[in-house]
């Protein structure tokens, strides 16, 4: 018992030596570097389900184009303006209609002048198996400048002339799907 007791005092005689002591160099917060933060936020953006009958008209005769329009109130926000450095939408379609497509996509500002398009295009399922198309259209520098200016997203679905002749009915099998995600890249520095 009497040891412990010995070394302990020792022990602690020791430190409180050493910390008198050591030596401690003055300390330059002026040296550190800019803190930056670089965070990436995936968000889902839109979700689009079709079948055959969506591109039948009232006397059952196709018509070329549907489309829908979303307001994209993401970029109003102050902080998404000044923070946002990249951007990438990620697009997946999966078609098993035997029909041919092409989505287009248009970006419009708050006058309704078109700021940005992309087309991306679908393949036709000949036997309704579900085909699946992936696409990402990055964002940067003055396309991101474009993005950052929209308020609204025309999506447009276009029917393409078919090789196999194949015309859409109100019996016709399948669907068009389409899934898409924004991956938002920040840069935040104090």
């Amino acid at each position: 018992m009497k040891t412990r007791s010995f070394f302990k005092k020792h022990i602690s005689l020791l430190f409180v030596l050493g910390a008198c002591f050591s030596c401690i160099k003055d300390t330059d917060f002026e040296q550190s570097d800019t803190l930056v933060i670089t965070p990436i936020m995936e968000v889902n953006l839109v979700e689009v389900q079709e079948t055959a009958d969506s591109f039948l008209d009232a006397s059952e005769a196709e018509v070329l184009m549907i489309s829908d329009l979303i307001v994209l109130d993401i970029f109003s926000s102050n902080f998404i303006n000044d923070n946002l450095i990249k951007t990438e939408l990620v697009f997946e379609v999966t078609n098993s209609l035997n029909k041919a497509f092409q989505i287009k996509m248009d970006f419009y500002d708050p006058s309704n002048v078109l700021q940005y398009s992309f087309f991306i295009d679908i393949d036709n399922s000949l036997t309704n198996t579900p085909l699946v198309t992936n696409h990402t259209e990055v964002f940067e520098a003055m396309s991101l400048a474009a993005l950052k200016s929209s308020t609204q997203l025309d999506i447009s679905i276009i029917l393409v002339s078919s090789s196999t002749g194949s015309v859409l009915t109100a019996d016709s099998i399948g669907n068009i799907n389409l899934t898409s995600k924004g991956i938002f890249y920040f840069e935040l520095k104090e």
